[in-house]
């Protein structure tokens, strides 16, 4: 079964999906068959890398199989691919409104 992650605004499957990958307070780690999650922390140090690479690289840690969010920036979207992640924008809504969004349209097919 896919891993999914959704970035979010909160730590609940009825927070809003984060409009921008990179400002992502919450990585929501989502099993789409049981809808059981695991909610973590977005934790950015304060460095040279932008925000973009440092959440992908904290994404990394969680090991999905695909990313959604709203937007991501170029180095995000280029990191992302560097490590072979999926990563699926324009998602919108809650967190679960974007996980059933994802089953609908990749697993029952």
């Amino acid at each position: 079964m896919v891993r999914l992650l959704v970035t979010a605004e909160g730590p609940t499957l009825d927070d809003l999906v984060e409009e921008d990958f990179g400002h992502a307070r919450f990585l929501i780690v989502v099993d789409p068959e049981t809808m059981e999650f695991e909610a973590h922390e977005n934790i950015k140090k304060q460095t040279d890398m932008g925000h973009g690479i440092m959440t992908a690289e904290n994404v990394a840690k969680l090991k999905p199989d695909v990313v959604l969010t709203g937007y991501a920036g170029e180095h995000g979207r280029m990191k992302m691919q560097d490590l072979g992640i999926r990563l699926i924008m324009d998602e919108e809504g809650t967190v679960r409104d974007a996980v059933n969004g994802y089953i609908r349209r990749h697993l029952k097919k």
